[in-house]
């Protein structure tokens, strides 16, 4: 996923200076469209603007966004129409968060801004890493 994540966290990087905060996309909204893009998940565009409060752990440095939308995005590949017993989406949440959590040692992003964010690059490094996080989820879960 890291070149489309790459992609997403340069956008709007063309416009000028003072347009560019406009064109930023969340960590959320970074993760979820990265993964449409790499799984072909057809998403339509109202998918993304659902992740706008996901920002910045619901912009109050909770739940880390780059989780969220991956989990946004594990839920558009594995939730199942209904009825259903939901067992591998199930399965794909908690391989999701241990795989999270060991790789930043919290879902929390008050704790990931504060170990793992660049000061010139921001949370794009996180976001790029999380994307890793994913594939690795995906590919454990095809595995089976």
């Amino acid at each position: 996923m890291e070149k489309y994540v790459d992609v997403y966290n340069a956008f709007g990087k063309d416009k000028p200076v003072e347009e560019q905060p406009q064109y930023h996309m969340n960590c959320a909204e970074v993760l979820l469209r990265s993964a449409n893009e790499k799984y072909d998940l057809n998403l339509p565009p109202e998918s993304f603007r659902m992740l706008q409060g996901f920002g910045a752990g619901f912009y109050s440095e909770k739940t880390c966004g780059a989780f969220s939308g991956s989990l946004a995005a594990l839920g558009a590949l594995y939730t199942e129409e209904r009825p259903s017993d939901q067992a591998k989406m199930t399965r794909a949440a908690k391989l999701l968060v241990a795989e999270f959590e060991k790789e930043f040692g919290s879902l929390d992003c008050d704790y990931i801004k504060k170990h793992h964010r660049d000061e010139v690059a921001a949370c794009n490094p996180v976001k790029l890493r999380a994307g890793q996080v994913f594939d690795r989820v995906v590919a454990a879960l095809e595995k089976e």
